[in-house]
Formats: structure tokens, sequence, C-alpha cells
């Protein structure tokens, strides 16, 4: 039988095993109760007065009511239906119904799919799994969120018209920097493991370079590169995704006049089969004993989530090209894909055998 894709992601309606940003936490108090639509499903995400946050799928199994609907409400731990008033737990289990006198067995237990959730440095992310298997590795933290000089995240959210493959896939693009970005990678790396893909990179601006102003941010990034070439910092960044959805960029600035480092938490969960929901947030602090000005703490996570705008500028219009023509400039796109394609894949085939070694590119 002939394989109809070259890579399980090219198969329309699939959406890759792992996790998967929903909310941000201070997005989500005790009570709260909100609807949310990923993967082509309705969910409903709420939080108990306990603290803790639970994603059920949306509907009532009695008779189909929205559990994020008029007249829902957070009871205790649990989430009451608005159409008759069962009450589920966090575990999807049904704990009360009003008017009977007694639970039907079929409610007491796995009434409602309850996510897999966790929920940690400022973020509330769920796992998805077609088969419905458990989580078979962890995400990591950032474990400076929420400290006293670095604060809780600054983020911008917008919904775009791609798929996940078009994202991630930046993560190895070294060639679009001068052109996007208005800088030249002076050092690009790329270190591949089982459930992660990282860039290191030195990038340099340059005013002969090119770049994507982004609508929608109210900012001058050109005049904003021309600061940066006068203030001669020296900067590197490390940008690492976990999972198919779920990136981590950390970097360092180190100048004259002022010394920084900051972490970025750029993700994009599937709404449907043709849209992404696109966020990127931005917490930032000092590098020495010199407090960061009011004015740059404010103005740097704008700038940064403008940067992560340009690329969307691209995504929005992009066309995914199933086999690619590539040069020997660009980064390892083939590799990329084939790390990819086991986050679609059957478990028992989801094996990376490639080592984890470095593939790099460096431009004078």
């Amino acid at each position: 039988m002939t394989r109809q894709y070259d890579y399980a992601f090219e198969e329309p309606g699939k959406f890759a095993r792992g996790w998967y940003v929903v909310q941000f936490t201070q997005e989500l108090q005790p009570g709260d109760v909100k609807a949310l639509h990923f993967f082509n499903q309705d969910l409903v995400l709420f939080r108990g007065n306990d603290g803790q946050a639970a994603v059920l799928d949306a509907y009532c199994p009695h008779l189909g009511a929205h559990l994020a609907g008029t007249g829902s409400r957070v009871e205790g731990n649990c989430i009451r239906c608005p159409f008759h008033g069962w009450q589920f737990n966090a575990e999807g289990a049904c704990t009360d119904i009003p008017y009977a006198k007694q639970i039907p067995k079929r409610a007491q237990q796995g009434a409602i799919k309850s996510w897999p959730l966790i929920e940690q440095s400022g973020y509330i992310a769920i796992w998805y799994d077609e088969l419905g298997g458990e989580p078979n590795w962890e995400m990591p933290g950032v474990e400076v969120w929420n400290q006293p000089e670095w604060g809780d995240w600054a983020f911008n959210r917008s919904v775009i018209k791609a798929h996940g493959r078009e994202v991630i896939e930046n993560i190895v693009d070294v060639g679009h920097f001068p052109s996007v970005h208005g800088g030249v990678p002076l050092q690009f790396d790329n270190i591949f493991k089982p459930y992660s893909v990282t860039q290191i990179s030195v990038v340099e601006s340059r005013a002969d370079c090119d770049l994507i102003q982004p609508s929608g941010f109210g900012l001058d990034l050109l005049a904003m590169r021309d600061m940066r070439e006068q203030s001669k910092a020296d900067a590197w960044g490390d940008a690492t995704y976990h999972g198919p959805a779920i990136m981590y960029y950390f970097t360092e600035s180190r100048g004259e006049e002022m010394s920084f480092q900051s972490w970025w938490v750029n993700y994009h969960t599937p709404i449907n089969n043709e849209e992404i929901e696109l966020t990127s947030g931005v917490i930032c602090a000092s590098l020495d004993d010199k407090p960061l000005p009011d004015e740059f703490k404010d103005m740097y996570p704008r700038s940064a989530i403008a940067a992560f705008g340009q690329d969307a500028e691209i995504w929005r219009t992009k066309k995914y090209q199933a086999n690619p023509i590539l040069c020997d400039g660009d980064g390892p796109v083939t590799k990329l894909r084939k790390w990819y394609e086991r986050f679609y894949l059957p478990r028992e085939q989801e094996a990376w055998d490639e080592p984890p070694t470095p593939i790099s590119s460096i431009r004078n």
C-alpha cells in the first residue's frame, strides 16, 4: 500500500501528541469558569476554591448543556451544570444531583473526560493524545517566574490561519534572520533530543538587513534596531521547543549602559484544522545590581513580543511546501520534520533514533 503522505503531520485533522498551553495563571481566578475550543473540541476550564484548575469536555452527559454556558458556576471545587444542576469534580465524576436520591453509576466515575493538566511557571497546559494515552514526558518549568525581580508574564495572543508545522520549523531556520529580523547569525546551533530541540544563536543587528514591521504593535522596530547598534551590547539566546508546541527562549544582553536577561514563552495551540492560537509572553530582570528602568521594563516585553510577531506575519500567509527546494545555507529542516513527526506517530513508532549531536551553521 502506497503511503499517501511523506510525514504523518501532513494528514488533515491530526494533532501532535503533547503538552499545550491553554491559559495563563493570571487569567483564571478561584471560581472562574471559561469556555475553550481546541483540537476541534469544546472544553471547559475552571478553578475550584482550593485553587486547583481543571479542564473537562464541555458538555454535560445528562442532556448536553454546555458547562460554561449561562448560569454555570463553581461550587467548592466542583462545577455545576446550569441546566439541571448536576455537579462534577475535577476528575469528571458527578458528585451531586440536587433532585435525585441516587447518582447513577455511569455518572459516578468518568462521566466526563478530564484532561491531564499541569499548572506551573504562570501557565496552564493540558495533555493531548488522540488515543487517550497518559503523558510520557514532563514539561520543565521556568523557575524564576513571578520572583520579585521578574514578575508575571506580559503577553500577546492572536489567532492565525496556520498549522503548527509552520511555526516549529522556525527553530532551525537560520536563513530568515536577515530578511525578517534585521540581523545576521554569527552563531547558530541546533541540538536535537527525544522530546526537545534547541537553537543557540548569536545574532548581530545590521542596518543593511531587512526586517518586517508587524502590524498592531505601535513600535518602530527599525528605530529600535538602530538603538541596539549604538549600544554595542553582546547578546545571545537559547530557544528550546519542549515537545511540539511550547517554546522557551532565554536571552542575555550585556552592555555599557544596561545588562539584562529575559525569558520568553511562545506557544501555539491548535483550535481546529486550519487555525492556531499563537501567544508570546515575556519576563525580564537585571543581570547586575543596577535595577532596570521602569520605561525599559515596559518597553522590552512589547518589543520582544513584536519580534515574535515578525515571524507571525510570515506564518499568516505562507503555504506549506511538502517537498521544498533547500540549499546549503538552510538549517536542518528535514531533520526537524522527522523529529516533529514522532508526535503524530503511534507511541511504538515514536522512537527518536538519531544521535543528539548539534548541527552548526556559522556565518562571518
